[in-house]
């Protein structure tokens, strides 16, 4: 039996490949073989393989409270000048929410965390006061 994972996978891997009629083409196979129940796992295995993939190929920003379009674009240009030439103004971000992180932001691209937070700065000063 086919796996919901496998066919999220394959389903993902086509849609880059851009293939016409794609959406059709695969509710028929999952007609066919009997498999429309395994529709919401295939969705959600879908969800998170697309998460993933964007996480790859994009910039994670950590932050701890909602922040606007503009602030996003303030954090991807300050990731830009201390990494000259990434391009990380062009990629995609995706932007989660830590409260942990009090205020500040955590910025993750090519596999370097810069991490610009409220949090890192007290223990930083936790770690000045100990010794």
């Amino acid at each position: 039996m086919i796996k919901s994972k496998q066919l999220a996978q394959a389903l993902f891997e086509l849609s880059n490949e851009k293939v016409e009629n794609l959406d059709a083409k695969f509710f028929d196979f999952l007609e066919k073989r009997n498999l429309k129940a395994q529709m919401p796992s295939i969705l959600y295995h879908l969800e998170r393989i697309t998460e993933l993939d964007l996480e790859k190929r994009g910039v994670q920003i950590e932050v701890a409270h909602q922040i606007s379009a503009d602030t996003v674009n303030k954090i991807k240009s300050f990731l830009e000048k201390v990494s000259p030439g990434s391009g990380v103004s062009r990629k995609p971000e995706v932007i989660k929410i830590r409260k942990e992180l009090i205020g500040g932001f955590r910025g993750k691209f090519n596999g370097v965390i810069y991490d610009s937070s409220i949090m890192a700065g007290l223990k930083k000063l936790e770690e000045l006061i100990i010794k």
